[in-house]
């Protein structure tokens, strides 16, 4: 005769216990599953079927996992059947802006910047036409760029303002173009922003008398929007264009680095 008996809980773990470990489990995964099949419709709309043999999920799970998820407005569903984010992606996404500490937040990333190109680093935000300088971080250049928290500059000024600016495209940047002082009107600005663009860094040699050269690169948040923007800035004698070509990488790490704090995911911040 078998005799049926209850599984057995571990040595000193109540069938209580027991029971509340595999609810806990199981609501994990439930959990796990959800997150991945919310990541793949906001990378990529795509219809339920679709999102199932993406994450190797059975069907069924997968439309009960999509409906819960439509139903608190973390997903939506199209007409045709397309699934992408919801309006309370939206939501969420404009309070975490809110409440994120971007100087804060980047602080360390230029803290490294100054540390490895011994230039002073700073980052800046853009306010209509003009930058407005965030941070500065001191190099250990003997002869330093000072430029405090709330200088402001029109943004075809400065390579800072010229990395705030380099998602405009022609149009707009001939705009700034136009209203900047003769002395940063180069013949072959349109050509350098061009480059920039290819680049994702602005290689910017500042006019006499100061001579001020800096490399700047554009952060982006999750969505891909350019959010600031950041730079190291030293005299002509200490960032001569050879020096400039070598921290370019030094400059997308770090920028890289703040975009990708703030959600932005994968690969060195560019255009």
């Amino acid at each position: 005769m078998t005799i049926a008996t209850a599984p057995v809980a571990p040595r000193g773990l109540p069938d209580t216990d027991l029971d509340g470990a595999r609810t806990a489990k199981a609501g994990t995964q439930t959990l796990d599953r959800g997150l991945d099949l919310l990541e793949l419709a906001v990378d990529d709309a795509a219809t339920v079927i679709q999102l199932a043999a993406r994450s190797g999920l059975s069907r069924a799970i997968a439309y009960r996992l999509v409906g819960s998820l439509a139903a608190r407005g973390f997903l939506a569903i199209s007409t045709n059947g397309q699934v992408r984010g919801g309006p309370q992606l939206l939501r969420l996404r404009h309070l975490v802006q809110d409440q994120t500490d971007l100087v804060a937040l980047a602080r360390p990333h230029l803290e490294w910047l100054a540390q490895e190109t011994g230039m002073s680093a700073f980052m800046g935000r853009r306010e209509g036409d003009e930058s407005v300088h965030m941070l500065r971080v001191p190099g250990r250049e003997r002869v330093a760029v000072t430029t405090q928290p709330g200088t402001r500059r029109r943004l075809g000024e400065t390579g800072l303002g010229k990395a705030l600016m380099l998602g405009d495209g022609e149009g707009g940047w001939r705009r700034h173009f136009d209203r900047v002082a003769e002395p940063h009107r180069r013949p072959d600005w349109l050509d350098e922003m061009r480059a920039a663009v290819e680049r994702g860094v602005i290689l910017q040699c500042g006019p006499a008398p100061d001579h001020i050269h800096s490399v700047a690169a554009p952060v982006r948040d999750a969505a891909g929007t350019t959010v600031a923007a950041i730079n190291v800035a030293a005299a002509a004698p200490y960032l001569d264009p050879a020096r400039m070509q070598e921290l370019v990488p030094l400059l997308r790490a770090a920028a890289d680095g703040i975009s990708q704090a703030l959600g932005r995911a994968g690969e060195v911040a560019s255009t």
